[in-house]
């Protein structure tokens, strides 16, 4: 296969107020995929709107519009109620998995979590199994 034929690479959005961990998700995901940053929930939420990526990587607790609530946004707004949407959370916490299918998020995900453990859940939400 050609460069001209390879189908382009998945763009992520990647919303998480703390750098350190922005940081080392983009380094661990930027060979395989485009990514977007966003800071905060309600910033993401404008960039998912704006730039309907192929999925959104989204922390749960953040100051300000917090992941849920950025989650449920973005999943009931009709132009990107389609995106697939993964929570990431420090806690962990058998109810949070349920409260996560609640707000529309296809995977929730403990951290700190391990790299191919991040890719292969993206990759799943994404139907790009590989």
């Amino acid at each position: 296969m050609s460069i001209a034929e390879m189908p382009p690479r998945p763009t992520l959005l990647l919303v998480d107020d703390c750098v350190a961990e922005r940081n080392f998700y983009e380094m661990t995901l930027e060979t395989e995929f485009n990514i977007l940053i966003a800071n905060h929930g309600s910033d993401g939420v404008n960039v998912a709107l704006s730039e309907r990526p192929d999925l959104v990587l989204l922390d749960v607790k953040m100051p300000g519009m917090d992941g849920w609530t950025a989650c449920t946004y973005i999943k009931s707004h009709p132009d990107t109620a389609d995106i697939p949407v993964v929570l990431l959370t420090g806690a962990n916490d058998i109810d949070l998995t349920h409260h996560a299918a609640v707000v529309g998020a296809s995977a929730l995900l403990t951290k700190p979590c391990p790299a191919d453990k991040l890719r292969d859940t993206i990759r799943q939400a994404l139907g790009t199994q590989t």
